[in-house]
């Protein structure tokens, strides 16, 4: 059994026409979306409307589809730049909102909140996968202190083995797979194994490629593999130049990673 896992499109339709088509040269058996679709790009509709045209592709919600068409209140000790940070998610919202049709808000909307899949009848064999935990689409799963220190010579938030137990304290599964944070990483944690698929579009570090993730299911256990894959990045940033929705300029320079 060989399941396909990309989530974190934003809006991107250039990478995520060029994900699909590797995700089809490797023949899986079940292909999964995982959320985060079509806000943040220059092009949301035409994302949900490839999306919808692959009938075998399974779709679960993220946190930026839940927000599309929404308004987003900061905490009442925001200060400006908090502020302002929320005033430009806002406007990105309900621009993308703007190009959708009542439909494609509604299919948008609609996407469950999870997958499971069982190779065996044993639930500890199953592979979960949510966009970023068990519980809700927001909280991250970081990796650890010394992955990010590898990764990025700092610690940028520090997420101990214990931070996670009230997430999992009922989660009965071997892989959970998600995106969410993205940056592609395996973590172990009492026993499970926590797969970051990664994102198709906006890296958080250098590597400016579109990823996915494919999990195995062979001899009794899960095999995991990243893959990346280049995309004409010049030819996206140049749509959303064009489209200039709110922040573009922000959009356009998100695509070339983080040093």
């Amino acid at each position: 059994m060989k399941i396909a896992i990309f989530s974190d499109v934003h809006g991107n339709l250039t990478a995520l026409e060029t994900v699909l088509v590797d995700i089809d040269r490797q023949a899986p058996d079940v292909i999964v979306f995982a959320g985060d679709l079509c806000m943040m790009g220059a092009r949301p509709s035409a994302c949900i409307t490839l999306l919808q045209s692959r009938k075998d592709i399974f779709a679960i919600h993220g946190n930026t589809d839940l927000a599309v068409g929404q308004s987003l209140a900061p905490p009442d000790d925001a200060d400006d730049d908090a502020k302002a940070r929320y005033a430009a998610f806002n406007d990105k919202s309900e621009w993308t909102r703007a190009q959708l049709s009542d439909g494609e808000y509604a299919w948008l909307r609609d996407m469950p909140f999870s997958l499971r899949i069982s190779p065996t009848s044993n639930a500890g064999d199953d592979l979960l996968i949510v966009h970023a935990n068990p519980k809700d689409v927001e909280r991250p799963i970081m990796p650890t202190d010394e992955v990010q220190q590898q990764r990025f010579g700092k610690v940028s938030q520090s997420q101990p083995d214990e931070e996670l137990d009230p997430l999992f304290s009922d989660v009965t599964c071997a892989v959970m797979a998600y995106g969410h944070v993205h940056l592609p990483n395996i973590r172990q944690w009492r026993g499970m194994i926590l797969a970051n698929i990664s994102s198709v579009s906006i890296p958080t570090d250098a590597d400016t490629r579109a990823k996915y993730g494919v999990l195995t299911w062979a001899d009794g256990r899960w095999h995991i593999t990243h893959h990346a894959v280049e995309y004409d990045i010049a030819a996206e940033q140049a749509i959303i130049h064009q489209t200039q929705a709110p922040g573009w300029e922000y959009m356009a320079k998100s695509l070339e990673g983080r040093p």
